[in-house]
Order: C-alpha cells, then sequence, then structure tokens
C-alpha cells in the first residue's frame, strides 16, 4: 500500500474543512397559555432547557447550526427551521421541526430554550435526542426522555420521570412528590440531593455508574441499594435499621413510613449520605 504524502495530506484536509460551510442562528417566540396547564416539547439533535418564572406566558428561545457544502442551500435550509404549536383541551404541544435533510446538508443541531409560568403549568413532558435535558426552578411533573444527553435538575418539585442513554444525571434540592417516580440513565453517574414523601415507590438508576445518593435525616420508608460490582457505603448518616445485607446488597430503614426508594447500578459504587440542604415542608 502506497504512503499518502503527509503534505499531500494536509492539503486534503484543508479542501474538506473548506468545503464545508456552518451557519447558525436563531429566532423567539412567545405563546399564550389559553387555559393550558400541560406542557410539551418535541425536538430532535439539541438540548432543553426549562426555568421557571413569573409571568403568565411561554418564551422560546430557539437556536440553530447548520453545516453542509458551501455551494448548497444551507443558509436557507436552517431558516427554514420552525416551531409548530398545537393545542388539545389543556395541552400546548411545540414541535421544533425542519424539511427532510438534503445531501448537501451534513448536520443540524438546534437548541431550545424555555421560560414558562411557574404557577400555572403542572406538567412538562420533554421529548429530543442527542442533547442535554434541564429543568430550573420549576414545581410541576416533569417527564422526559432523550438519548445521548445529561439530565440536570435544580431547585425543583413534583412527579419526575427522566431517562437517558450515555448520560450523566445531576439531581440538587429536587423533592419528589406523589406516589412514584424514576430517574434512569447508562454509561454515567448520578449525583442525587433529594428528598421524598412518606409512600409510594421510587427509583434511581444507572449502569456503568456511581450513584452519590444525599438524602435528609427525616426521610421516612425504606432505602434498598444494589449493584453487581461495587460498594455501598454509608458516610454521616444518622442512626438508620438494617434490614437486609449482602456483598453487593444493602437495605435500610429511616425512621417510619411506607416510602420504597430502590438505587440501582451495575459496575458502580453507590454512596447514601445526609443532605444538609433540604429540610422538610411545614404546613
Amino acid at each position: 500500500m502506497k504512503k499518502i504524502p503527509l503534505l499531500l495530506l494536509l492539503i486534503l484536509t484543508m479542501f474538506t474543512f473548506a468545503a464545508c460551510s456552518i451557519y447558525r442562528d436563531g429566532f423567539t417566540e412567545e405563546y399564550p397559555l389559553e387555559g393550558a396547564a400541560r406542557l410539551k416539547i418535541i425536538s430532535r439533535n439539541g438540548p432543553v432547557s426549562v426555568t421557571g418564572w413569573e409571568k403568565d406566558y411561554v418564551h422560546m428561545q430557539v437556536n440553530w447550526q447548520v453545516e453542509g457544502d458551501v455551494d448548497g442551500r444551507v443558509e436557507e435550509f436552517g431558516r427554514a427551521i420552525k416551531v409548530v404549536p398545537r393545542r388539545e383541551d389543556d395541552l400546548l404541544v411545540l414541535t421544533v421541526s425542519h424539511p427532510p435533510r438534503p445531501r448537501f446538508v451534513h448536520s443540524v443541531s438546534v437548541s431550545i430554550e424555555l421560560e414558562v409560568p411557574r404557577e400555572k403549568i403542572n406538567h412538562i413532558t420533554v421529548e429530543t435526542s442527542n442533547g442535554a435535558m434541564s429543568f430550573y426552578h420549576l414545581q410541576v411533573g416533569l417527564t422526559g426522555r432523550s438519548t445521548n444527553g445529561r439530565i440536570t435538575v435544580e431547585d425543583c418539585a413534583g412527579e419526575i420521570n427522566l431517562e437517558t442513554t450515555n448520560g450523566r444525571v445531576v439531581l440538587n434540592k429536587v423533592r419528589f412528590l406523589g406516589t412514584g417516580g424514576r430517574v434512569v440513565t447508562t454509561n454515567d453517574r448520578i449525583e442525587a440531593d433529594i428528598a421524598l414523601p412518606r409512600t409510594g415507590n421510587f427509583l434511581l438508576q444507572s449502569t456503568n455508574g456511581r450513584i452519590n445518593l444525599l438524602l435528609p435525616a427525616w426521610t421516612e420508608g425504606i432505602v434498598r441499594m444494589e449493584t453487581s460490582n461495587g460498594d455501598i457505603v454509608l458516610e454521616e448518616m444518622p442512626p438508620v435499621r438494617l434490614l437486609r445485607s449482602g456483598k453487593n446488597l444493602l437495605e435500610i430503614e429511616m425512621n417510619e413510613g411506607g416510602m420504597r426508594l430502590e438505587v440501582k447500578t451495575s459496575n458502580g459504587h453507590i454512596n447514601l449520605g445526609e443532605s444538609r440542604s433540604l429540610y422538610p415542608v411545614v404546613i
């Protein structure tokens, strides 16, 4: 096999990069609720971020990037990206779409940032691919699914069901509400500082990732931790009652209550410690 001279290789590489162009731009949209109490966002190839605010409408910032051939209509394709709103009773659906990708377009990515009424929306659903999901300062139910994306939830409370692949999960000052909830990822770790109700069934699960969990001392219920290849460690925890232990299994009871939390991983350690940032809700 003949070797390609280094100079020729560099010229070919420069020509390849020169033959491509990248266009970036964005736009904003605003949507009145008009009686909507639920919100659903459908996107692909990009992250979605949702933040609660005090205003009574939804503000949406869309940023897109398109890469393609210089002689193609790359910028024109990017400007064809749009948001299609649809209303179904109390549900507002926002779908980010673009035309079928032609040959001259090599890649398309779209990032979404939303600000939503904190007091008037009670459930948010996000569907995306190859992108992160982020939720901030919300008191709503959260449902989300992504691939190859990180999950971040901060200062939120509600029924939570989130799933991703190949992405880290960070839950910071999060209160699970309702009778059930789950957060699942693969090939990355989970960092969770959470509070749970007195009843219900909940799940934190990863494969090939460590789980670092913080729970308040006033948590009431059973915590079952299981890993197929790793250690389970209790760090600076208040007194708990041991229910069951094994090589890769530890089940404890914290105070009394009907809550049950399953913490599962494979090829990763599980660390359980005491949360110092979450306090009981005074009714």
